[in-house]
C-alpha cells in the first residue's frame, strides 16, 4: 500500500469493508435459508397432520349427530337431509384421515385410528342406520334408537378422545419444533452479531493502523529528518523516498535538500581550500577574488535566506536573482526542490480535505441511520405490543366460542329430550283418540239399545191397552220403561256429542303436538348447524392465535436485531470520529507549511490553511535581518 496514493488507500479500506459486509450477508442468508427450509417442513407435515386430525374428529362427531337426527326425525325430507349429512361427514372423516396419514407417514397410530373410525361408521353403526332408514312403525323406531344407544353411541366418545389426543400430540411436536427453530434463529442472529462486531473492530483497527503506518508515522519521520537537516546534520537518513505516493514525493524533495546541503558544504570546503591555497596570490588577483567573493556571498546569502524561509514553512519563496555561472545550478535545484515539496504538500492538503469531507459525510449518514434505526425499533416495539393485545383478544374469543358451543350442545340435548316427550305426547293423544272412538261406538250401541227398548215399551203399552184393566199396571211399567229408554237415548246423544267435541279437540291437540315436534326438530337441526359454525369459528380462532403468536415472535426478533444494528451504527460513528481526529492531526501538520494560493474544492481545508499562515508570516516579518545557520536554527527547531 505504500505505492498507492492517499485516495487509493481510502478506497482500499472501503473495499475491504464492503467485502466483509458481503461475506456477513452471505453467512446470514445461508443460515436463514436453512431455518426457513426446516420451518417449511414443519408446516407441510406435522402442522397439516394436526389440523387434519382436528377436522377428522369434527367430521366423526358430525356423523354421530347425523345418525341421531336420522333416528329422531319422521319426515322423509329431513331423513334424506340427515342421510346426506351422514355421508358428507363420513367422506370428510376419510379424506381428513388420509391427509393426516400422508402428512405424518411415520406415525403408526393414525392408520389404526382411521380403521377404528371406519369400523364404527361402516360396521357397528351401519346396521342401526339401515334399520332407521326402513323403520315405519313406532316400535321399529324405538328399537333402532335402543340399538343406537347400546351398540353405536358408546363407541364415539372414546375414539373421539383418542383422535383429539393424537392431534394434541402432533401440535405439541409442532410447538417443540418451533421452539427449536426459534433457538436456532437466535443462535444465528447472535453469531452474525458477534461476527459483525469482530469484523468491524478488525476493519477499523486495520484502517487506523494503516493510516498511522502509511501516513502519520512517515510524515513524522520526514519532519524529524528535516529538523536534523536544518540543524546541519546532513548525515541524517531520508526514509520512504522509494515510495510512489505523496509521502514518497515529499521524501524525494527532502533528499534533494540534503544533497544540496551536502553540495553546498562541499563547495564551502573547496572554497576554503582555494582561499588557503591562493592566499599568496590574493593580492595579485584581488579584483577577481573580490568579484568571486561577492558572487559567493550573494549566492550564499540568497541561499541562506531561502533556507530560512523554508525553515519557517514558507514554500512560496523562490530564488529569482541569478547566481554566478558556478552557482546557477544550485539556485535551479533549490527552486525545483521547493516547487516539488510545495506541490506535494498541496496534494496532501487536498487529500486530507477529501478524507475530512468523506468522514464527515459518513458520520452524518451514521447519525441519520442511528436515528432511523431507533425510530424503527420503537415502531417494532409498538407493533409487538399491538400483536400481543390482538393475540389475547383472539384467544378470549376462542374461549367464548367454546363456551357458546357447549351451551348450544346443551340446548341440542334439551331439544332432543323435548322431541322424545312430544313424541310420547302424540302417542298418548292418538291412544286417547282411539279410546274416544271406541266409547263413541259403545254409546252408539247404547243408543240403539235405548231405541229398541223404546219400541218394545211402545209395543207393550199397545198390548196393555188392548188387555184392558188387566193390562193397566203393565202399561204403567211400559210407560216408565219407555221414558227411561228415551232419557237413555237423550243421554247417549249428549254423550256422543261430547265425545265428538272431545275427539275434535284431541285431533287439534295431536296436530299442535305434531307441529311442536316438527318445530323442535327444526330447532335441533338449527342448533346442530350453529354448533358446526361455532366449531369452525373456534378452529379458525385457534389458527389465528397460532399465526399471531408466530408473527409476534418474528416481530420481537426483528426488534432485537434492530436494536443491535443501532448499537453497531453508534460504534461505526465512533470509529469515523476517531478517523476524523487523525485526519485533523494530519491537516495540522501540513498546515504548518505556507503554500501558494490555489483553487480548493474543500472549504474546511482552505480555512485551516489560511488560519495557519498568519502566525508564520508574522514571525517571518519579525526577523527580516536574520541570515546564516545560526539565525535559522531556532526557526527550524520550531518547525
Amino acid at each position: 500500500m505504500n505505492n498507492l496514493p492517499i485516495v487509493g488507500k481510502l478506497a482500499t479500506l472501503i473495499a475491504a469493508f464492503g467485502i466483509f459486509t458481503i461475506l456477513v450477508a452471505t453467512y446470514s442468508v445461508s443460515h436463514i435459508s436453512k431455518i426457513n427450509s426446516s420451518y417449511t417442513e414443519v408446516l407441510t407435515h406435522d402442522s397439516i397432520a394436526a389440523l387434519a386430525l382436528g377436522k377428522a374428529d369434527k367430521a366423526f362427531e358430525n356423523s354421530r349427530a347425523a345418525i341421531g337426527d336420522l333416528l329422531m326425525l319422521t319426515d322423509d325430507d329431513l331423513n334424506a337431509k340427515a342421510i346426506g349429512e351422514l355421508r358428507d361427514a363420513h367422506d370428510r372423516f376419510l379424506r381428513e384421515m388420509n391427509t393426516a396419514i400422508a402428512a405424518a407417514s411415520d406415525d403408526a397410530a393414525l392408520p389404526r385410528l382411521k380403521a377404528r373410525g371406519l369400523d364404527v361408521l361402516d360396521g357397528v353403526c351401519q346396521a342401526t342406520v339401515k334399520a332407521a332408514m326402513i323403520a315405519t312403525a313406532a316400535s321399529d323406531v324405538a328399537a333402532s334408537q335402543a340399538t343406537f344407544l347400546r351398540d353405536c353411541q358408546p363407541r364415539f366418545p372414546s375414539l373421539s378422545a383418542e383422535i383429539s389426543v393424537a392431534a394434541q400430540r402432533l401440535s405439541d411436536m409442532v410447538e417443540t419444533r418451533n421452539l427449536e427453530l426459534s433457538a436456532a434463529s437466535q443462535n444465528a442472529i447472535d453469531a452474525t452479531f458477534v461476527i459483525i462486531i469482530a469484523g468491524l473492530v478488525v476493519v477499523m483497527t486495520l484502517a487506523i493502523f494503516a493510516a498511522r503506518s502509511s501516513l502519520v508515522q512517515p510524515i513524522k519521520l520526514l519532519a524529524a529528518t528535516m529538523v536534523q537537516l536544518a540543524n546541519g546534520d546532513l548525515a541524517a537518513p531520508v526514509m520512504n523516498a522509494e515510495r510512489k505516493d505523496e509521502v514518497g514525493s515529499m521524501a524525494k524533495a527532502v533528499r534533494i535538500f540534503k544533497d544540496n546541503g551536502i553540495r553546498a558544504r562541499q563547495l564551502e570546503d573547496e572554497a576554503q581550500l582555494l582561499r588557503d591555497k591562493n592566499e599568496k596570490e590574493r593580492e595579485a588577483n584581488a579584483t577577481i577574488e573580490r568579484a568571486r567573493s561577492e558572487e559567493m556571498q550573494v549566492a550564499t546569502a540568497q541561499l541562506a535566506e531561502g533556507l530560512q524561509r523554508l525553515a519557517t514553512g514558507d514554500l512560496t519563496f523562490q530564488l529569482t536573482e541569478p547566481f554566478a555561472d558556478d552557482f546557477e545550478s544550485l539556485r535551479a535545484d533549490y527552486n525545483a526542490a521547493v516547487a516539488q515539496l510545495r506541490e506535494t504538500l498541496a496534494n496532501v492538503q487536498d487529500a486530507t480535505g477529501s478524507i475530512d469531507s468523506g468522514t464527515t459525510e459518513i458520520s452524518v449518514s451514521a447519525d441519520n441511520l442511528s436515528k432511523r434505526t431507533e425510530q424503527q425499533a420503537a415502531s417494532l416495539e409498538q407493533t409487538a405490543a399491538a400483536l400481543d393485545e390482538i393475540t389475547t383478544n383472539v384467544v378470549n374469543a376462542s374461549d367464548r366460542v367454546n363456551e357458546a358451543r357447549k351451551l348450544a350442545q346443551k340446548t341440542n340435548d334439551s331439544a332432543a329430550r323435548s322431541g322424545v316427550i312430544v313424541a310420547d305426547a302424540v302417542t298418548a293423544m292418538q291412544k286417547i283418540e282411539t279410546s274416544s272412538q271406541q266409547i263413541s261406538n259403545i254409546i252408539g250401541v247404547i243408543d240403539d239399545i235405548a231405541f229398541q227398548t223404546n219400541l218394545l215399551a211402545l209395543n207393550a203399552g199397545v198390548e196393555a191397552a188392548r188387555a184392558g184393566e188387566a193390562g193397566k199396571g203393565f202399561a204403567v211399567v211400559a210407560q216408565e220403561v219407555r221414558e227411561l229408554a228415551q232419557r237413555s237415548a237423550v243421554a247417549a246423544r249428549e254423550i256422543t256429542s261430547l265425545i265428538r267435541t272431545s275427539t275434535t279437540e284431541v285431533e287439534g291437540g295431536v296436530r299442535l303436538v305434531s307441529q311442536t315436534g316438527v318445530a323442535l326438530k327444526s330447532i335441533e337441526s338449527n342448533v346442530v348447524e350453529i354448533n358446526r359454525h361455532m366449531d369452525a369459528i373456534a378452529t379458525s380462532a385457534k389458527e389465528q392465535a397460532v399465526g399471531l403468536s408466530e408473527v409476534n415472535t418474528a416481530v420481537n426478533q426483528m426488534d432485537q436485531v434492530t436494536q443491535k444494528n443501532a448499537a453497531m451504527v453508534e460504534e461505526s460513528n465512533a470509529a469515523s470520529a476517531s478517523l476524523k481526529t487523525e485526519v485533523t492531526r494530519l491537516r495540522a501538520i501540513v498546515s504548518q507549511f505556507r503554500l501558494a494560493t490555489r483553487p480548493s474544492t474543500h472549504v474546511s481545508g482552505s480555512q485551516n490553511a489560511s488560519s495557519s499562515r498568519g502566525p508564520r508570516l508574522a514571525y517571518a516579518r519579525a526577523t527580516p535581518g536574520n541570515s546564516g545557520s545560526a539565525a535559522a536554527k531556532p526557526v527550524w527547531e520550531e518547525f
